[in-house]
């Protein structure tokens, strides 16, 4: 029997001390998860990192599959098909929980891009 893990607990459990950017992409105005949707960060430290929404619209970046931002100021690209590409920066700072073990950045799209 498989057994499918959110996002946010893999973060949670895998990366205890590392740390873990993960959240949804969707749909501004529907508030639909966008598929497919590829998410660029960089941050002050120099790092830089793509991941690419799944199922659901849901991204991680988690220091295995891929790299994660340092905390403090971070910029996200994000884009998809057929909607306007989102640019924004964030300060990163890990706290969604008791352990700042991870970050939620969701970001939403307008239909109109490329």
């Amino acid at each position: 029997m498989l057994t499918r893990i959110a996002p946010l607990a893999y973060c949670a459990m895998v990366l205890v001390l590392a740390g873990c950017v993960s959240g949804q992409v969707t749909d501004a105005v529907t508030g639909q998860p966008i598929e497919g949707a590829t998410i660029t960060f960089r941050d002050a430290a120099g790092n830089v990192g793509t991941v690419t929404t799944g199922q659901g619209g849901v991204y991680s970046f988690d220091g295995v599959a891929s790299p994660k931002p340092a905390p403090g100021p971070v910029r996200f690209e994000v884009s998809a098909p057929g909607y306007a590409a989102l640019t924004v920066e964030r300060d990163l700072r890990y706290d969604d929980n008791e352990e700042h073990t991870w970050a939620v950045e969701n970001f939403f799209l307008v239909l109109g891009g490329g």
